[in-house]
């Protein structure tokens, strides 16, 4: 593989992954969880224990449900009440997207604008948070397509990285930063520290800059596979049955799409070889039942989706989920 693929597989997830805003189907770039082992069937037997955020993230031989920005099929995305809703709904994880306002707080949001889930308009770095906080964050919701936006109104406002933290303080997180320029990963590393949650998130950037930043910053903290590591992963195991000898992965979890354009990302052996050097993998973002229950037969150990209660029914129905 040449040196041109390694580029182009990098553009072609971003464009068909994080930086799709047609399809709401951007995701987080990936995360990692350190000595994750196995996949599905990798606990050979016993039982399941995992309970607290750090041990469900790295959990052996289940399917985790992770609601992607809180589930945007159902609630607005990225708000208190979407994640709200998605853990009712059974999301093991809840998976953030962060940029920082003007005078430096970190909020969580998707796009650098506010514009397409808002009623306002301009680049969240260039407001403060009190300016941003009067923009209705469910104003563009809507269940069916125009014919109706229901959270108009209804006080829902873009939170920031702490309120959901505060909310939500026994939960695991996939957090994608997604502001590289200011930086925000020492702000990032300080929250997270000080809120005793840094060892329940995975970190994850489609930046090398970024992820390379955060482990310096914080070495206790799992991160994903940038893209350029998703591209050298791909490289050192397509067609292969284990890894090309000397091959060290980066991180700890894998992070991606099954496929952009002609090329498929999760080739036959992807998940096979990802468990036997111990890494996890997470695919997104998928919102169709059957490629949900294929992903689960070939021992894809998280999901993300728009549609957490969807990915529960078939999670639930094929045995694969968190012991009650």
């Amino acid at each position: 593989m040449n040196k041109l693929f390694l580029m182009v597989i990098p553009i072609a997830i971003a464009a068909m992954g994080c930086g799709s805003e047609s399809e709401g189907t951007a995701g987080a770039g990936g995360t990692a969880g350190t000595g994750a082992v196995g996949g599905m069937g990798g606990t050979g037997g016993t039982a399941i224990n995992c309970t607290t955020p750090e041990e469900i993230l790295r959990c052996d031989g289940v399917v985790l449900n992770i609601a992607h920005r809180g589930g945007l099929r159902i609630r607005p995305e990225h708000t208190l009440v979407a994640y709200t809703q998605a853990l009712a709904d059974g999301a093991d994880v809840l998976e953030l997207d962060l940029h920082a306002t003007s005078d430096g707080v970190i909020v969580v949001m998707h796009d650098d604008t506010i514009d397409r889930t808002t009623d306002g308009t301009g680049a969240i770095k260039e407001m403060t948070l009190a300016e941003l906080k009067t923009y209705d964050a469910g104003y563009d919701f809507t269940p069916d397509d125009g014919m109706t936006y229901p959270y108009r109104g209804m006080g829902l406002l873009v939170p920031t990285l702490e309120e959901v933290l505060v909310a939500f303080p026994d939960v695991p997180y996939v957090i994608e930063i997604k502001q590289a320029v200011p930086s925000i990963v020492d702000d990032f590393v300080a929250i997270t520290r000080a809120r005793g949650v840094i060892r329940q998130i995975n970190g994850a950037s489609f930046d090398d800059d970024v992820l390379t930043e955060l482990r310096a910053a914080a070495p206790e903290l799992d991160t994903s596979f940038s893209l350029n590591e998703v591209a050298e992963y791909v490289q050192n195991t397509i067609g292969l049955e284990e890894a090309a000898p000397g091959y060290v992965p980066p991180a700890e979890f894998l992070q991606v799409p099954p496929s952009f354009d002609a090329f498929t990302v999760i080739h036959p052996t992807f998940i096979s070889i990802a468990h036997q050097l111990g890494l996890k993998v997470h695919v997104w973002t998928i919102n169709d039942e059957d490629e949900m229950r294929g992903l689960i037969a070939d021992s894809a150990d998280g999901i993300m989706t728009d549609d957490p209660p969807l990915l529960t029914t078939v999670i639930d129905d094929t045995g694969t989920g968190l012991p009650d």
